[in-house]
């Protein structure tokens, strides 16, 4: 008797192990889903967007992006990074340097906030201390930034065709409290470990002066809405109303789009302060 019983556990063990492997391929087109645009306010999730302005001739920056990598491992999902390459450092320049990540929206965000030297950084874009970051100060203003209160949610719900590589995104975003004051949604398309030469002066994070094959992370691709997003409402904001947007964007063949995301962030018109983000992948 004994021996049936293990022998019925070890096959339904089987049998769930092959089931869930199963389980793990997903055909065309890819639908993914992100963060929380309803339940419980208390669920709602602080999360914080770190801002890696940055290029490829800077010799600091390998040692900043290492930092933010280093964050996002003890915050895990709750810390979002984009690396934004704008400014000189990010011209393209004779080979291996001729790569060119500049975007019309980084360079408009650079000379909004007045981003003169690199490595520079925003956490939730916030005035505290003054808004720009140098590396050093990024610890602790991203953990200041995680012990604010949320006072809103973002849900994104991502669709792409592979066939046509477009895209179609839905993202709902809710107020935990009614507002007056006007907020704007971000829309941003990034990817992921695109490898080009970095210099670099910093021996610890990698050979110098020039990392040949070094992985640039969550590099700004383009903004999806314009480089300064788009008012969420046009009239006060009411708690718990879902207010949706949707695009529909095509994925240039020149990007890899496994390694494709989309970061979203809501933001006060007033003084740009971001006050909640959201990533999800396309597939």
């Amino acid at each position: 008797m004994l021996m049936k019983i293990k022998l019925t556990i070890a096959v339904l063990t089987l049998f769930t192990v092959i089931f869930m492997a199963g389980c793990d391929k997903i055909d065309p087109p890819y639908i993914n889903e992100s963060g929380g645009g309803g339940g419980d306010d208390a669920d709602v999730v602080q999360k914080v967007l770190l801002e890696d302005y940055t290029g490829h001739t800077c010799v600091n920056c390998p040692a900043a992006a290492k930092i933010a990598s280093d964050l996002q491992k003890l915050y895990g999902e709750k810390l979002i990074v984009m690396a934004v390459h704008t400014g000189f450092f990010a011209d393209p320049m004779q080979p291996p340097f001729d790569t060119d990540f500049r975007t019309n929206t980084g360079d408009k965000w650079r000379t909004d906030f007045s981003i003169v030297s690199y490595p520079s950084g925003m956490i939730n874009r916030g005035l505290e201390g003054g808004r720009i970051a140098g590396k050093g100060q990024w610890a602790s203003r991203v953990d200041a930034a995680m012990q604010e209160t949320a006072k809103a949610s973002l849900k994104i719900e991502t669709n792409y065709t592979e066939a046509n590589r477009q895209l179609a995104l839905k993202i709902d975003s809710r107020f935990l409290q009614n507002a007056s004051e006007k907020y704007l949604l971000q829309v941003c398309l990034v990817e992921d470990s695109i490898m080009a030469p970095q210099r670099n002066n910093d021996p610890s994070v990698g050979e110098t002066p020039t990392i040949t094959e070094y992985y640039h992370r969550h590099v700004l691709r383009k903004g999806v809405n314009g480089v300064n997003g788009e008012t969420i409402s046009s009239t006060s904001i009411v708690a718990n109303e879902t207010y949706t947007h949707e695009y529909n964007i095509p994925i240039d063949v020149a990007y890899n789009a496994d390694r494709c995301s989309i970061i979203v962030f809501i933001y006060r018109e007033a003084n740009g302060e971001i006050v909640q983000v959201e990533e999800a992948h396309i597939k």
